[in-house]
C-alpha cells in the first residue's frame, strides 16, 4: 500500500469586505491620519476596507506625507478637486462592497460604531440609508441643526427630536446627515448617488436622503453608532455664504414640492427630477461648477459688499436719524424745563407769593 502524503494546508482567504469606509479629504493633514489611524484600529464583526481619496488643496506637510505612506493604505488623489460627493463617487469606483460608509475625515468614530450600522441594515433591509448620532465629549446628543422650512411650512427634518432624547435603536427619519451614513450600494445605483452638481460640499446629505426616498428608499437613525464630530469646517467665511447663495435655491426648487408628497419619515415612488445620469460623467460635472464658480464668485462678492454697503449706510441714516430726535426731544425738555423755572421765578415776585410766605413756613415746620 502506498503512502499518503499529508495532506497540504488549506491558505486562509480573507473575507471579502462587506463595507467600504469612503475618506474624501481635502488635502494631506494630521487630521486625516488620525482618522484613516482610528478606522484601521476600529474592532468590527464586519469585514471592512478603507477608500481615500485626498482631493488637492491645503499645505505641504512632509511628516504628514510620510505618516501616511507607512500606513499601507490606498490614497486616491484625483487631479481635479472632486468635492465631496464628487469624491465619493471617486472612491466608489475602487469598491464592490455592497454597504459604502461615508466618513469625514474630522470625525471620530467610537467603538461599536461600525457594527451597529451594518447590524441595522441587516435588520431593516428595505432601508437605502442609515444615520449615525453625533455625540458630544460627554456622550451627550449634540443638536441636529439641519433643514429648513418648505412652501407649505414643514419643516423639512421634523422627525428628528434626538437632540432632545437619545434615540434608542432604528428610527425613520426624513434624512440624515452625511457624518457617518451608511448607504446600500443598491439604493445608490437606483438614484445614482450623491449629486456631483452640489459641488464642492452643500446638501450632499439631504439631496441624496430625499432623493432616496422619492425611488422608495426609507432612511433611518440608528441609535447605537455613535460617533463625535471636531467641528472642522471645509468652507467658512464668505465661501461658506456663497455657497449657500448658489446652492440653496437649487436644492430646494428640485425637492421643495416632493417632500410634502413624502409620507413624514417614510419613502414612496413620487415623480421628481431624478439626477442619475450625472454618475457618468462626475469630473464633468465637477469641471463646470468649479469653472463657474470661479466666474462667478467674485461677481457674488462685490454685490454682497455693495448691498452690505448700502446697509450699512442705511442703518448708519437710521441711527443719525434717531440721534437727532433724541436730541430734539432732549433740547424741547430743557426748553420746557427753563419755561417752567421762568414761571416759577417771576411768581416768587408777586405780591401774593411775598404775602403767603409765613404760612408756607409754617406748613414746612409742621411737616418737618
Amino acid at each position: 500500500m502506498g503512502t499518503v502524503s499529508p495532506a497540504a494546508p488549506t491558505p486562509t482567504v480573507a473575507a471579502a469586505p462587506r463595507a467600504a469606509l469612503l475618506v474624501v479629504a481635502l488635502g494631506r493633514s494630521a487630521r486625516l491620519v488620525a482618522c484613516l489611524r482610528a478606522l484601521r484600529d476600529h474592532e468590527s464583526r464586519t469585514p471592512f476596507e478603507i477608500v481615500c481619496v485626498v482631493n488637492p488643496g491645503g499645505g505641504d506637510d512632509p511628516a504628514v506625507d510620510a505618516t501616511l505612506e507607512g500606513m499601507g493604505l490606498p490614497i486616491i488623489e484625483p487631479a481635479l478637486n472632486l468635492g465631496w460627493a464628487g469624491g465619493l463617487h471617486r472612491a466608489r469606483a475602487e469598491t464592490a462592497a455592497e454597504l459604502l460608509v461615508w466618513v469625514q475625515d474630522d470625525m471620530v468614530v467610537l467603538p461599536g460604531w461600525l457594527d451597529a450600522l451594518v447590524d441595522a441594515a441587516d435588520a431593516h433591509p428595505a432601508l437605502g440609508a442609515l444615520g449615525s448620532v453625533q455625540v458630544d465629549a460627554d456622550g451627550a446628543v449634540q443638536r441636529f441643526t439641519g433643514g429648513w422650512c418648505t412652501d407649505d411650512l414643514a419643516t423639512w427634518s421634523a422627525t428628528d427630536d434626538s437632540h432632545e432624547r437619545r434615540p434608542v435603536g432604528v428610527e425613520a427619519r426624513d434624512w440624515v446627515t452625511s457624518k457617518g451614513l451608511l448607504v446600500r450600494a443598491a439604493a445608490w445605483d437606483a438614484v445614482g448617488g450623491p449629486d456631483p452638481s452640489l459641488y464642492p460640499l452643500s446638501y450632499t446629505d439631504l439631496d441624496l436622503c430625499t432623493h432616496l426616498r422619492a425611488h422608495g428608499w426609507p432612511v433611518a437613525l440608528v441609535g447605537e453608532a455613535l460617533i463625535r464630530h471636531e467641528g472642522q469646517q471645509s468652507a467658512a467665511g464668505m465661501l461658506r455664504r456663497y455657497l449657500a447663495d448658489r446652492l440653496t435655491p437649487r436644492v430646494h426648487e428640485r425637492w421643495s414640492r416632493v417632500v410634502p408628497a413624502l409620507p413624514v419619515g417614510g419613502a414612496a415612488a413620487v415623480e421628481h427630477e431624478c439626477t442619475a445620469d450625472r454618475a457618468a460623467d462626475v469630473e464633468g460635472w465637477c469641471a463646470r461648477e468649479a469653472l463657474d464658480i470661479v466666474v462667478d464668485f467674485g461677481r457674488w462678492a462685490e454685490r454682497t459688499r455693495r448691498a452690505e454697503t448700502a446697509e450699512t449706510t442705511a442703518l448708519l441714516a437710521e441711527r443719525e436719524g434717531v440721534i437727532r430726535e433724541l436730541d430734539a426731544g432732549f433740547r424741547t425738555a430743557l426748553e420746557q424745563l427753563a419755561a417752567v423755572q421762568a414761571e416759577r421765578d417771576a411768581m416768587r415776585q408777586t405780591w401774593s407769593w411775598r404775602l403767603t410766605a409765613p404760612l408756607r413756613a409754617l406748613q414746612r415746620a409742621l411737616r418737618g
